[in-house]
């Protein structure tokens, strides 16, 4: 029997935001609780492409499926494809053709789900730092989480700050062009290898870190980690490479000061007092895998 390959369209067809969601969900508190495999991520560099490729792979306990995920980023256009295995036998499944797109709604729901959980109730204004396509989906993606009044767009190129701001007009946000922070909540998706300007996170009571994905990349100021609360979705992996680790390296945290993210969706925050929270998102193989499986499944069943 031949090998199904399942294209985009299908995918988005059965990927529901509820779907996306939910497996993100339990597959971050499954990590927290040790119910996953997740081994080391693998990155390559193409830097005379102005390429990257992160290739990832993910287990949770009790899946039908394990998944091996190829997503790859050249001149700032994302691709990629995701093998989906059968857990019992080993067997592949189904190749899900995605463009990378199923990389790019995980990152959105998993961001979305802490930035909601850590932020304090009330706070429905939010800037989001970077002008790209993840900017966009952690913005429409947390509203559906939590209603926001306005939304303010940092970024280094002003036409690409116009460009996403009229892109949120027309998914119905008040969104204006930021200059100089003060936002209670900053979500931060950019693609730097050079710490972002402190003054952007001068007001934030929550901070998301989404971009700082591989080893050379840093968005968040060390400073900002100072006294905070930082939730990690991998510790090891965000001590590695995540804007956490660089904040340690700094001397400005400790190394174990960190809780898990999915522990934080699972029993909340708890008492924060007049803390900064902060939550490192690096991507994890077992939300992609989770993801995967949930879309190969549901797919199984539209087909029943």
């Amino acid at each position: 029997m031949s090998l199904p390959v399942i294209d985009l369209p299908r995918i988005g067809a059965a990927a529901s935001h509820d779907v996306v969601f939910n497996a993100v969900r339990e597959s971050l508190i499954a990590h927290a609780e040790g119910r996953t495999a997740v081994p080391p991520p693998m990155v390559l560099k193409f830097p005379d492409h102005d390429g990257d490729c992160h290739v990832k792979a993910g287990y949770l306990s009790g899946s039908p499926h394990f998944t091996v995920k190829i997503a790859s980023t050249f001149a700032s256009v994302n691709s990629g494809l995701m093998l989906v295995v059968d857990a019992t036998t080993g067997t592949p499944a189904a190749v899900l053709a995605d463009e990378g797109k199923l990389t790019a709604w995980r990152t959105a729901a998993a961001g979305a789900l802490i930035t909601d959980a850590m932020t304090p109730a009330g706070i429905d204004e939010i800037a989001v730092l970077g002008t790209g396509e993840q900017a966009l989906l952690q913005v429409i993606w947390l509203n559906l989480l939590r209603p926001l009044s306005r939304v303010r767009v940092w970024g280094r190129r002003p036409e690409a700050v116009e460009k996403l701001c009229a892109a949120l007009a027309a998914e119905g946000f008040d969104a204006r062009p930021d200059s100089g922070g003060g936002a209670p909540c900053v979500i931060a998706t950019t693609s730097a290898t050079v710490p972002l300007p402190s003054a952007l996170f001068s007001g934030a009571v929550h901070v998301t870190g989404i971009g700082t994905d591989m080893p050379g990349k840093g968005e968040l100021p060390t400073e900002v980690f100072a006294g905070a609360l930082v939730a990690t979705d991998d510790h090891e992996q965000c001590l590695d490479h995540g804007d956490f680790g660089n904040a340690v390296r700094a001397g400005v945290i400790a190394p174990d000061a960190d809780i898990s993210i999915g522990g934080v969706l699972r029993d909340g925050l708890g008492e924060r007092g007049d803390r900064r929270s902060i939550a490192d998102v690096t991507g994890l193989g077992v939300t992609d895998a989770a993801v995967a499986s949930a879309v190969v499944q549901a797919l199984s069943a539209a087909r029943a």
